[in-house]
């Protein structure tokens, strides 16, 4: 899984393209926002400070495009083609980002109002042990849910992707199913590291500007992970799934179920070869990685 995700962003024909559209979207957010300000002083800037967040909003689809095609089976990364439904795909991720943000503003809240009625409590002991009780513990509640969030928010977002509506960010159902699951848990795990090196190599090389491209090819491995994990997660949860209990059909003849409509879901599939590749970890094992989603290791 591992082996996969760092070569995925460099799939594709245009994969350098890619990188380089991906790597220079902060870059023009930041510089359309320092122009806006310049303006501000005219009111000009006034009307060109909201452009800028729209290089972020096309690079937050990108990332939920990713999630797409890779809960979808889809062994190459998206290109930068469709801004139109990359901008509407960034709106949806900031707003399951923000939704999912919401009890931990309201806890941050909490502890903040807590430490200003500690000090108004100067002087009581009790009043002062009580504060503190207060504050430790909303700032351990907040703190749970910050892990929380980070565990949850990109496990929406992948469910969004994979059915194309906002409530699938929101089912319980299917989140605690893929949520409690080990593909999932590995896959996050596997996306925290690449975030750490990621992270760690971006601050590096920004002095070059490397840092830029670096980051987000980092990115994308980080959220292939993400949506790696769901989709194993949902198909091992379907292999499991208790046989049926219902009698079998009774015979019927030829001539009848020939006539009869047929079912979609009989039709063989054939699969590409890459996509078993990725589905199966065959490229992991090619590559020496070992097969983190294994039990038998």
């Amino acid at each position: 899984m591992l082996g996969d995700a760092i070569e995925y962003p460099a799939r594709g024909e245009d994969a350098l393209t890619t990188l380089l559209v991906g790597g220079l979207l902060p870059v023009l957010s930041a510089m359309i926002g320092f122009v806006g300000l310049v303006l501000s002083v005219v009111l000009v800037g006034i009307a060109v400070l909201p452009l800028a967040l729209v290089p972020g909003l096309a690079l937050f689809g990108y990332y939920v495009a990713v999630l797409r095609r890779v809960t979808a089976g889809d062994p190459d990364p998206p290109r930068f083609r469709d801004w139109r439904r990359l901008l509407v795909d960034g709106v949806r991720f900031v707003a399951v980002s923000v939704a999912y943000a919401v009890p931990l503003v309201v806890l941050a809240g909490a502890f903040l109002g807590v430490v200003a009625a500690s000090e108004a409590a100067v002087g009581n002991a009790a009043a002062e042990t009580v504060a503190a009780v207060a504050a430790a513990a909303t700032a351990l509640l907040a703190a749970g849910y910050l892990l929380v969030y980070a565990y949850l928010q990109p496990l929406a977002l992948a469910n969004l992707a994979r059915e194309d509506r906002l409530g699938a960010a929101f089912d319980l159902d299917t989140l605690r199913r893929a949520g409690l699951s080990k593909a999932y848990a590995v896959a996050w795990l596997l996306a925290a590291l690449v975030w750490v090196v990621g992270g760690a190599l971006e601050g590096a090389l920004w002095i070059v500007l490397v840092g830029l491209f670096v980051g987000f090819y980092a990115d994308v491995a980080r959220y292939y992970l993400y949506g790696r994990g769901l989709r194993r997660a949902l198909s091992d949860g379907d292999t499991d799934a208790p046989e049926s209990t219902e009698p079998a059909d009774p015979f019927v003849p030829a001539t009848e179920s020939v006539a009869a409509p047929f079912d979609a879901r009989t039709i063989p599939v054939i699969e590409e070869q890459d996509s078993f590749a990725t589905r199966t970890g065959d490229r992991d094992t090619e590559r020496g990685w070992p097969d983190w989603e294994s039990d038998e290791r």
